[in-house]
This record gives structure tokens, C-alpha cells and sequence, in this order.
């Protein structure tokens, strides 16, 4: 019978690297914490290049009016 791999992360296609492996790993043991500040440096970094645009927030009246079917 085979052996069950410990950790769902150790089962990968047999052309990856030590590399591959190893930020494969690294993202699997995250805590949210270290994924929330990930995201929030991603999210900075996209706001520099440009690839996101800054958005404004809606007023109650435009966030209600975006709700409200035509009559």
C-alpha cells in the first residue's frame, strides 16, 4: 500500500524545483496574518504601477439608488 502523504502541499506535478517547492510550502503555512499583509503589499503595489484605480465611496443616497429597480 502506498504511504499518505503528511501534507496536501507535498503532492506536486514531478516537474517542479527545489524553488517551486519550496514558495509552494511557504504559502501553505501562511498564517492570515502574513497573507493579510501580503495582500495589503500587493494591493500598494498595484496602486503605484496604476493597475488599480483609486475608488471613491458612495454616498447612502447613490449606494440605495444603485439598489432600487426602475418603476
Amino acid at each position: 500500500m502506498a504511504s499518505k502523504p503528511s501534507n496536501s502541499f507535498e503532492v506536486q506535478p514531478e516537474d517542479w524545483d527545489a524553488e517551486d517547492q519550496s514558495l509552494l510550502a511557504a504559502t501553505m503555512t501562511a498564517t492570515p496574518a502574513q497573507r493579510i499583509a501580503w495582500l495589503e503589499e500587493i494591493l500598494h503595489l498595484a496602486y503605484a504601477s496604476g493597475a488599480l484605480k483609486p475608488r471613491r465611496f458612495l454616498s447612502k443616497e447613490e449606494w440605495d439608488a444603485m439598489g432600487s429597480s426602475p418603476e
